[in-house]
Protein backbone atom coordinates (compact mmCIF):
# COMPACT_ATOMS: atom_id res chain seq x y z
CA UNK A 1 0.00 0.00 0.00
CA UNK A 2 1.21 3.38 -0.73
CA UNK A 3 2.23 5.61 1.99
CA UNK A 4 0.89 9.31 0.27
CA UNK A 5 1.57 11.23 3.17
CA UNK A 6 5.24 10.00 3.14
CA UNK A 7 5.48 11.04 -0.50
CA UNK A 8 3.91 14.40 0.18
CA UNK A 9 6.20 15.27 3.13
CA UNK A 10 9.43 14.42 0.83
CA UNK A 11 7.77 16.29 -2.05
CA UNK A 12 7.72 18.97 0.14
CA UNK A 13 11.32 18.85 1.20
CA UNK A 14 12.00 18.65 -2.35
CA UNK A 15 9.78 22.03 -3.06
CA UNK A 16 12.43 23.34 -0.86
CA UNK A 17 15.32 21.95 -2.37
CA UNK A 18 14.09 23.66 -5.72
CA UNK A 19 13.60 26.86 -4.05
CA UNK A 20 17.62 26.85 -2.99
CA UNK A 21 18.32 26.85 -6.30
CA UNK A 22 15.82 29.21 -7.76
CA UNK A 23 16.35 31.97 -5.18
CA UNK A 24 19.85 32.87 -6.67
CA UNK A 25 19.37 34.16 -9.99
CA UNK A 26 16.49 36.33 -9.18
CA UNK A 27 18.75 37.85 -6.16
CA UNK A 28 21.83 38.43 -7.76
CA UNK A 29 21.09 42.28 -8.67
CA UNK A 30 20.37 42.97 -4.97
CA UNK A 31 23.38 40.64 -3.60
CA UNK A 32 25.86 42.21 -5.89
CA UNK A 33 24.76 45.55 -4.82
CA UNK A 34 24.53 44.99 -1.09
CA UNK A 35 27.89 42.75 -0.49
CA UNK A 36 29.62 44.54 -3.83
CA UNK A 37 30.41 41.30 -5.69
CA UNK A 38 32.49 41.05 -9.19
CA UNK A 39 30.77 39.57 -11.90
CA UNK A 40 32.66 36.63 -11.38
CA UNK A 41 31.94 36.32 -7.56
CA UNK A 42 28.83 36.52 -8.72
CA UNK A 43 29.24 33.64 -10.71
CA UNK A 44 30.23 31.11 -8.45
CA UNK A 45 27.49 31.70 -5.90
CA UNK A 46 25.27 30.76 -8.50
CA UNK A 47 27.09 27.63 -9.78
CA UNK A 48 27.96 26.36 -6.50
CA UNK A 49 25.32 24.35 -5.93
CA UNK A 50 26.11 22.33 -9.51
CA UNK A 51 29.85 22.26 -8.68
CA UNK A 52 28.94 20.18 -5.73
CA UNK A 53 26.62 18.15 -7.24
CA UNK A 54 28.86 17.61 -10.31
CA UNK A 55 31.88 16.46 -8.19
CA UNK A 56 30.23 14.18 -5.08
CA UNK A 57 27.00 13.09 -6.65
CA UNK A 58 27.42 9.24 -6.79
CA UNK A 59 29.94 9.73 -3.13
CA UNK A 60 26.69 11.40 -1.69
CA UNK A 61 24.33 8.53 -2.71
CA UNK A 62 26.61 5.66 -1.61
CA UNK A 63 26.13 7.49 1.60
CA UNK A 64 22.78 7.15 1.17
CA UNK A 65 22.62 3.79 0.43
CA UNK A 66 25.90 2.36 3.51
CA UNK A 67 24.02 4.45 6.34
CA UNK A 68 20.37 5.25 5.56
CA UNK A 69 18.20 7.47 2.89
CA UNK A 70 15.92 8.67 5.66
CA UNK A 71 18.86 9.54 8.11
CA UNK A 72 20.91 11.41 4.98
CA UNK A 73 17.81 13.42 4.11
CA UNK A 74 17.42 14.52 7.48
CA UNK A 75 21.30 15.41 7.50
CA UNK A 76 20.67 17.38 3.98
CA UNK A 77 17.23 19.45 5.30
CA UNK A 78 19.08 20.26 8.33
CA UNK A 79 22.50 21.81 6.56
CA UNK A 80 20.49 23.01 3.67
CA UNK A 81 19.05 25.01 6.52
CA UNK A 82 22.27 25.92 8.74
CA UNK A 83 23.61 27.25 5.14
CA UNK A 84 21.09 29.57 4.78
CA UNK A 85 20.85 30.77 8.12
CA UNK A 86 24.57 31.11 7.53
CA UNK A 87 23.93 32.95 4.51
CA UNK A 88 21.35 35.26 5.95
CA UNK A 89 24.54 36.54 7.94
CA UNK A 90 27.11 36.99 5.56
CA UNK A 91 28.82 40.03 5.55
CA UNK A 92 30.73 39.39 2.25
CA UNK A 93 31.47 37.16 -0.45
CA UNK A 94 33.74 34.71 1.04
CA UNK A 95 30.87 33.72 4.05
CA UNK A 96 28.28 33.79 1.48
CA UNK A 97 30.45 31.59 -0.94
CA UNK A 98 31.17 29.03 2.28
CA UNK A 99 27.43 29.27 3.08
CA UNK A 100 26.34 28.21 -0.36
CA UNK A 101 28.65 25.52 -0.27
CA UNK A 102 26.39 23.98 2.49
CA UNK A 103 23.75 24.50 0.99
CA UNK A 104 25.04 22.52 -2.00
CA UNK A 105 25.93 19.69 0.50
CA UNK A 106 22.65 19.73 1.95
CA UNK A 107 21.50 19.78 -1.37
CA UNK A 108 23.02 17.18 -3.03
CA UNK A 109 22.46 14.65 0.35
CA UNK A 110 18.33 15.86 0.29
CA UNK A 111 17.88 14.73 -3.37
CA UNK A 112 19.62 11.63 -3.76
CA UNK A 113 17.91 10.08 -0.60
CA UNK A 114 14.76 11.47 -2.19
CA UNK A 115 13.86 9.24 -4.55
CA UNK A 116 15.04 6.31 -2.57
CA UNK A 117 12.63 6.96 0.47
CA UNK A 118 9.53 7.82 -2.03
CA UNK A 119 10.73 4.39 -4.10
CA UNK A 120 10.14 2.40 -0.57
CA UNK A 121 7.39 4.67 0.25
CA UNK A 122 5.23 3.80 -3.23
CA UNK A 123 3.46 0.09 -4.20
CA UNK A 124 4.96 -0.90 -7.42
CA UNK A 125 1.77 -0.02 -9.45
CA UNK A 126 1.99 3.76 -8.08
CA UNK A 127 6.31 4.17 -8.53
CA UNK A 128 5.60 5.48 -11.79
CA UNK A 129 2.83 8.58 -10.60
CA UNK A 130 4.68 8.81 -6.94
CA UNK A 131 8.26 9.42 -8.73
CA UNK A 132 6.61 11.61 -12.03
CA UNK A 133 5.57 13.78 -9.12
CA UNK A 134 9.27 13.96 -7.32
CA UNK A 135 10.44 14.80 -10.84
CA UNK A 136 8.85 18.09 -10.74
CA UNK A 137 10.47 19.67 -7.34
CA UNK A 138 13.04 21.06 -9.05
CA UNK A 139 10.46 23.48 -11.59
CA UNK A 140 7.90 23.72 -8.92
CA UNK A 141 10.30 24.84 -6.34
CA UNK A 142 12.49 26.52 -8.59
CA UNK A 143 9.47 28.68 -10.00
CA UNK A 144 7.79 29.43 -6.91
CA UNK A 145 11.16 30.92 -6.16
CA UNK A 146 11.74 32.76 -8.44
CA UNK A 147 8.05 34.35 -8.38
CA UNK A 148 8.41 35.29 -4.29
CA UNK A 149 11.85 36.17 -4.80
CA UNK A 150 11.40 39.59 -6.02
CA UNK A 151 8.32 40.24 -3.78
CA UNK A 152 10.09 39.13 -0.55
CA UNK A 153 13.19 41.40 -1.46
CA UNK A 154 11.04 44.17 -2.20
CA UNK A 155 9.36 44.12 0.95
CA UNK A 156 12.32 43.13 3.26
CA UNK A 157 15.53 41.90 1.66
CA UNK A 158 17.20 39.19 0.24
CA UNK A 159 18.52 38.31 4.10
CA UNK A 160 15.11 37.45 4.86
CA UNK A 161 14.30 35.53 1.76
CA UNK A 162 17.77 33.30 3.09
CA UNK A 163 16.39 32.89 6.39
CA UNK A 164 12.75 32.47 5.59
CA UNK A 165 13.85 29.22 3.27
CA UNK A 166 16.09 28.35 5.90
CA UNK A 167 12.71 28.45 8.28
CA UNK A 168 11.10 26.21 5.48
CA UNK A 169 14.02 23.78 5.62
CA UNK A 170 13.71 23.49 9.06
CA UNK A 171 10.12 22.39 9.01
CA UNK A 172 10.52 20.05 6.56
CA UNK A 173 13.00 18.17 8.69
CA UNK A 174 10.41 17.80 11.38
CA UNK A 175 7.99 17.10 8.32
CA UNK A 176 10.09 14.38 6.66
CA UNK A 177 11.25 12.53 10.29
CA UNK A 178 7.55 12.41 11.94
CA UNK A 179 6.04 11.30 8.11
CA UNK A 180 8.90 9.69 6.45
CA UNK A 181 9.30 5.66 7.83
CA UNK A 182 13.13 4.97 7.24
CA UNK A 183 13.51 1.96 4.38
CA UNK A 184 15.37 -1.07 5.31
CA UNK A 185 17.74 -2.80 3.45
CA UNK A 186 20.60 -5.16 3.34
CA UNK A 187 24.46 -4.04 4.37
CA UNK A 188 26.71 -3.75 0.69
CA UNK A 189 29.88 -2.12 1.32
CA UNK A 190 30.49 0.79 0.04
CA UNK A 191 32.97 0.45 -3.50
CA UNK A 192 30.56 -2.83 -3.55
CA UNK A 193 28.05 -0.42 -4.46
CA UNK A 194 30.01 1.93 -6.24
CA UNK A 195 31.48 -0.80 -8.40
CA UNK A 196 28.11 -2.50 -9.04
CA UNK A 197 26.08 0.54 -10.20
CA UNK A 198 28.49 1.88 -12.25
CA UNK A 199 28.42 -1.54 -13.50
CA UNK A 200 24.69 -1.31 -14.89
CA UNK A 201 24.40 -0.44 -18.12
CA UNK A 202 20.61 1.10 -17.82
CA UNK A 203 22.01 3.59 -15.07
CA UNK A 204 24.91 5.14 -17.30
CA UNK A 205 22.51 5.72 -20.05
CA UNK A 206 20.19 7.18 -17.36
CA UNK A 207 23.04 9.86 -16.34
CA UNK A 208 23.93 10.33 -19.59
CA UNK A 209 20.29 11.50 -20.75
CA UNK A 210 19.68 13.45 -17.91
CA UNK A 211 22.87 15.38 -19.08
CA UNK A 212 21.53 15.72 -22.15
CA UNK A 213 18.45 17.01 -21.18
CA UNK A 214 18.85 19.44 -18.45
CA UNK A 215 22.56 20.91 -20.76
CA UNK A 216 19.02 21.83 -22.63
CA UNK A 217 16.52 23.00 -20.43
CA UNK A 218 19.05 24.76 -18.37
CA UNK A 219 20.54 26.84 -20.96
CA UNK A 220 16.87 28.52 -21.99
CA UNK A 221 15.90 29.18 -18.64
CA UNK A 222 19.23 31.43 -17.85
CA UNK A 223 19.59 32.67 -20.90
CA UNK A 224 15.95 33.52 -21.52
CA UNK A 225 16.13 36.98 -19.56
CA UNK A 226 19.36 37.78 -21.05
CA UNK A 227 17.78 37.11 -24.69
CA UNK A 228 14.39 39.15 -23.78
CA UNK A 229 15.79 41.95 -21.95
CA UNK A 230 19.12 42.38 -24.47
CA UNK A 231 17.49 41.83 -28.15
CA UNK A 232 13.95 42.43 -27.93
CA UNK A 233 13.81 45.24 -25.26
CA UNK A 234 11.76 43.47 -22.28
CA UNK A 235 11.48 44.92 -18.68
CA UNK A 236 13.30 43.09 -16.14
CA UNK A 237 9.85 41.93 -14.71
CA UNK A 238 8.51 40.76 -18.04
CA UNK A 239 11.51 38.66 -18.55
CA UNK A 240 11.45 36.97 -15.10
CA UNK A 241 7.71 36.29 -15.62
CA UNK A 242 9.02 34.41 -19.06
CA UNK A 243 11.09 32.69 -17.03
CA UNK A 244 8.85 31.49 -14.36
CA UNK A 245 6.46 30.72 -17.21
CA UNK A 246 8.80 28.59 -19.05
CA UNK A 247 10.16 26.57 -15.84
CA UNK A 248 6.42 26.23 -14.48
CA UNK A 249 5.47 24.27 -17.62
CA UNK A 250 8.17 21.98 -17.14
CA UNK A 251 5.34 20.40 -14.14
CA UNK A 252 2.73 19.41 -16.54
CA UNK A 253 5.26 17.16 -18.31
CA UNK A 254 6.59 15.49 -14.98
CA UNK A 255 3.40 14.81 -13.81
CA UNK A 256 2.41 13.64 -17.79
CA UNK A 257 5.50 11.03 -17.54
CA UNK A 258 4.20 9.37 -14.55
CA UNK A 259 0.78 9.13 -15.40
CA UNK A 260 2.10 7.71 -18.83
CA UNK A 261 4.64 5.17 -17.51
CA UNK A 262 2.11 4.17 -15.11
CA UNK A 263 -0.26 3.52 -18.44
CA UNK A 264 2.26 0.90 -19.66
CA UNK A 265 3.75 3.39 -22.22
CA UNK A 266 7.35 2.13 -22.41
CA UNK A 267 10.26 4.52 -21.10
CA UNK A 268 12.27 4.55 -24.27
CA UNK A 269 9.92 5.06 -27.22
CA UNK A 270 8.78 8.76 -24.16
CA UNK A 271 12.10 9.59 -24.53
CA UNK A 272 13.06 9.47 -28.06
CA UNK A 273 9.30 11.25 -28.74
CA UNK A 274 10.29 14.18 -26.09
CA UNK A 275 14.04 14.40 -27.53
CA UNK A 276 12.51 14.52 -31.00
CA UNK A 277 9.94 17.68 -30.32
CA UNK A 278 12.89 19.26 -27.92
CA UNK A 279 14.74 19.69 -31.58
CA UNK A 280 11.72 20.69 -33.38
CA UNK A 281 10.77 23.31 -30.85
CA UNK A 282 14.70 24.60 -30.55
CA UNK A 283 14.37 24.73 -34.54
CA UNK A 284 12.16 27.58 -34.09
CA UNK A 285 12.89 28.57 -30.60
CA UNK A 286 16.31 30.18 -32.34
CA UNK A 287 15.07 31.01 -35.95
CA UNK A 288 14.61 34.98 -36.01
CA UNK A 289 12.69 35.48 -39.70
CA UNK A 290 9.67 33.34 -36.94
CA UNK A 291 7.64 36.24 -34.98
CA UNK A 292 8.71 36.28 -30.97
CA UNK A 293 5.18 35.21 -29.47
CA UNK A 294 5.57 31.93 -31.53
CA UNK A 295 9.30 31.56 -30.61
CA UNK A 296 7.98 31.85 -26.61
CA UNK A 297 5.21 29.20 -27.54
CA UNK A 298 7.71 27.04 -28.98
CA UNK A 299 9.61 27.73 -25.56
CA UNK A 300 6.92 26.32 -23.71
CA UNK A 301 5.91 23.32 -25.74
CA UNK A 302 9.39 22.74 -25.31
CA UNK A 303 9.48 22.66 -21.51
CA UNK A 304 6.51 21.05 -21.05
CA UNK A 305 7.33 18.63 -23.90
CA UNK A 306 10.33 17.05 -22.20
CA UNK A 307 9.22 17.44 -19.10
CA UNK A 308 8.38 13.64 -19.07
CA UNK A 309 12.41 12.91 -19.08
CA UNK A 310 13.46 13.52 -16.26
CA UNK A 311 9.81 11.63 -14.89
CA UNK A 312 11.51 8.49 -17.00
CA UNK A 313 14.76 9.01 -15.22
CA UNK A 314 13.33 8.65 -12.07
CA UNK A 315 10.88 6.21 -12.52
CA UNK A 316 14.25 4.37 -14.34
CA UNK A 317 16.24 4.08 -11.11
CA UNK A 318 14.51 1.00 -9.68
CA UNK A 319 14.34 -0.31 -12.90
CA UNK A 320 17.92 -0.58 -13.70
CA UNK A 321 19.15 -0.85 -9.79
CA UNK A 322 21.02 -4.12 -8.69
CA UNK A 323 19.17 -4.35 -5.90
CA UNK A 324 16.77 -1.65 -3.78
CA UNK A 325 19.83 -0.28 -1.65
CA UNK A 326 21.30 0.36 -5.14
CA UNK A 327 19.10 3.04 -5.82
CA UNK A 328 20.28 6.04 -3.82
CA UNK A 329 23.91 5.03 -5.31
CA UNK A 330 22.22 5.53 -8.95
CA UNK A 331 20.08 8.60 -8.07
CA UNK A 332 23.42 10.16 -7.34
CA UNK A 333 25.58 9.11 -10.32
CA UNK A 334 21.86 10.87 -12.23
CA UNK A 335 22.40 13.31 -10.13
CA UNK A 336 26.09 13.98 -10.81
CA UNK A 337 25.77 13.60 -14.34
CA UNK A 338 22.87 16.65 -14.56
CA UNK A 339 25.02 18.64 -12.37
CA UNK A 340 27.75 18.25 -14.40
CA UNK A 341 25.08 19.15 -17.81
CA UNK A 342 23.24 22.48 -15.81
CA UNK A 343 27.50 23.62 -15.54
CA UNK A 344 28.47 23.23 -18.94
CA UNK A 345 25.67 23.72 -21.16
CA UNK A 346 24.75 27.02 -20.74
CA UNK A 347 28.52 27.96 -20.43
CA UNK A 348 29.10 26.23 -24.16
CA UNK A 349 25.43 28.13 -25.61
CA UNK A 350 26.81 31.56 -24.28
CA UNK A 351 30.46 30.77 -25.63
CA UNK A 352 28.71 30.09 -29.06
CA UNK A 353 26.71 32.74 -29.31
CA UNK A 354 29.30 35.34 -28.25
CA UNK A 355 31.81 33.72 -30.24
CA UNK A 356 30.04 32.69 -33.34
CA UNK A 357 27.38 36.33 -33.58
CA UNK A 358 24.10 35.30 -31.76
CA UNK A 359 21.80 32.87 -30.27
CA UNK A 360 21.20 31.29 -33.47
CA UNK A 361 24.86 29.69 -33.48
CA UNK A 362 23.76 27.58 -30.37
CA UNK A 363 21.09 26.14 -32.34
CA UNK A 364 23.89 22.85 -33.70
CA UNK A 365 24.54 22.42 -30.14
CA UNK A 366 21.41 22.45 -29.39
CA UNK A 367 20.19 19.84 -31.52
CA UNK A 368 23.14 17.97 -30.88
CA UNK A 369 22.16 17.20 -26.79
CA UNK A 370 18.43 16.53 -28.20
CA UNK A 371 20.19 14.08 -30.26
CA UNK A 372 22.21 12.52 -27.02
CA UNK A 373 19.13 12.14 -25.22
CA UNK A 374 17.33 10.25 -28.99
CA UNK A 375 20.04 8.29 -28.55
CA UNK A 376 19.86 7.37 -24.86
CA UNK A 377 16.22 6.78 -25.29
CA UNK A 378 17.07 4.04 -28.15
CA UNK A 379 19.89 2.29 -25.69
CA UNK A 380 17.00 2.90 -22.57
CA UNK A 381 14.79 0.43 -25.12
CA UNK A 382 17.17 -2.01 -25.85
CA UNK A 383 18.31 -2.54 -22.67
CA UNK A 384 14.71 -2.81 -21.31
CA UNK A 385 14.38 -5.06 -23.59
CA UNK A 386 16.14 -7.22 -22.41
CA UNK A 387 15.76 -6.95 -19.56
CA UNK A 388 12.11 -7.88 -19.86
CA UNK A 389 13.13 -11.28 -22.79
Amino acid sequence: MTNWPAIWAVFAGGLVAGAYIGKVPAALPTLRGSLDLTLVESGFIATMLNVMGMLVGIFAGMLCDRFGHKRLALAGLAVMSGGGTLGAAAWGFAPLLAARFLEGVGFILFTVSGSALIIAAAARADRPRALGLWSAYMPSGGCLALLAAPLVIGAWGWRELWAGLALAAAACFALVARAVPAPRYGRVGSLQLVLETLAQKGNIALALLFACYVAQWTSVMIWLPTFAVDERGASATVAALLTALMVLANVPGNLAGGWLLARGVRRGPLVIAASAIAALSELAMLNDALPDALRFAMVLVFSACTGVIPASIFAGLPVHAKTAQHIGTGNGMVMQASQAGQFFGPLLIAWLASRFGGWDAALWAMLAFAAGGGACGAAILRIERRMRA
